[in-house]
């Protein structure tokens, strides 16, 4: 009786992707603690010019700390983001969730 080579073979590279499928993926659970960022717009959206301050608990805290830096500059636009992390191929900040609620 003849060894299967190739049934064999065809199961190993099955396997062999279906891990590598596995280990790549990214885990559904959320390994960022949520913090909050504000960005104050010092010379209003279009610009690219802002004033970033990291690690709020909460959307509150950012919010208010961001509302009274805005009074500071004329009252510029503001936004306050939930874990942001810089992108390069972007060049800027990307966030999960932008937030702006007067």
């Amino acid at each position: 009786m003849k060894f299967p080579v190739v049934p064999v073979f065809i199961l190993i590279l099955f396997t062999c992707f279906a891990s590598a499928i596995w280990f790549i993926s990214p885990d559904s659970k959320d390994s960022h603690t949520k913090t909050w960022s504000s960005f104050i717009y010092t010379h209003g959206y279009d610009s690219g010019k802002y004033k970033k301050t990291d690690n709020f608990d909460h959307y509150d805290a950012c919010r208010d700390f961001a509302r009274v830096q805005s009074s500071l500059y004329d009252n510029v636009p503001w936004e306050c983001g939930l874990n942001c992390e810089f992108d390069p191929r972007k060049q800027g900040f990307q966030c999960k969730e932008m937030k702006n609620e007067n």
